[in-house]
């Protein structure tokens, strides 16, 4: 074979195996994507508890099923937003809770609003009485140590920020807040009492990422740097055919 055949194998078996290392990766993280979603599937299909007796470290507690009751402190709420519902602009309702016995406020997620331009909105039609008992699933929230605020908006934010919101609060707030879901029979703002309680959230669709499709890529790519290594091969053996049957024919006339 020719010098430049054999450089051309030689990197196409390199880049096939790269590719197919690659590949078992990114199954890896499928697999990994899979268990945890088991995890998190389970403590979404659990009875909420009081969220006063979830423990442990954050990890442990995303996506358990919760329960808040207490006081919402509607004169430090925020609203999250540019966030969308149906297609339509509006923002989240974020409130403080306060429930009796403890020092700190629970951030809750109390739902969706109409906002035409996504950004402005009218809190107090949106308030629900002086008492809250909402059920709904915990995260952690973000410690970035910065908020992300619109100038002119200073009820608008971003994002959430823990530190933020505790400001705002004046006083300390849980490491999880709660996303308040829909009650059976009630899954919009249209079935909620009007102007009082906005559309609360349906339970996260988990899914598995991008990482089968990658993996298939993957190996594909890996398929074809070997499929080339034939073609080149066969190629090089094609061309040195001929010339190997005349070097055969000038030594028969030599002889």
């Amino acid at each position: 074979m020719k010098a430049k055949t054999v450089a051309f194998v030689i990197v196409s078996i390199a880049g096939a195996a790269i590719f197919a290392r690659l590949g078992v990766w990114q199954v890896s993280r499928l697999h990994q994507k899979q268990r945890l979603n088991a995890e998190m599937q389970a403590r979404l299909a659990a009875p909420p508890v009081s969220i006063d007796s979830l423990a442990g470290p954050a990890d442990s507690l995303r996506y358990r099923r919760a329960r808040v009751s207490g006081v919402p402190d509607y004169a430090h709420e925020v609203m999250l937003v540019q966030r969308t519902h149906d297609g339509s602009p509006g923002v989240y309702l974020v409130t403080p809770v306060i429930t009796p016995g403890s020092d700190s406020a629970t951030i809750v997620v109390r739902g969706w609003v109409y906002a035409p331009d996504g950004v402005r909105a009218d809190p107090a039609r949106w308030h629900e009485g002086d008492r809250l008992t909402l059920d709904g699933y915990v995260d952690e929230l973000p410690t970035t140590g910065a908020a992300d605020t619109i100038p002119g908006q200073p009820l608008a934010v971003r994002r959430l920020e823990r530190g933020d919101l505790a400001h705002r609060a004046g006083r300390p707030v849980r490491t999880m807040y709660l996303w308040a879901v829909a009650d059976s029979g009630r899954t919009s703002a249209a079935a909620a009492p009007a102007r009082q309680a906005p559309a609360r959230f349906t339970l996260p669709v988990l899914d598995e990422g991008p990482h089968r499709s990658y993996a298939i890529q993957w190996f594909a790519f890996a398929l074809i740097a070997l499929a080339g290594a034939v073609i080149v091969v066969r190629n090089d053996r094609r061309e040195a055919g001929p010339d190997q049957s005349a070097r055969l024919a000038s030594a028969d006339d030599n002889t």
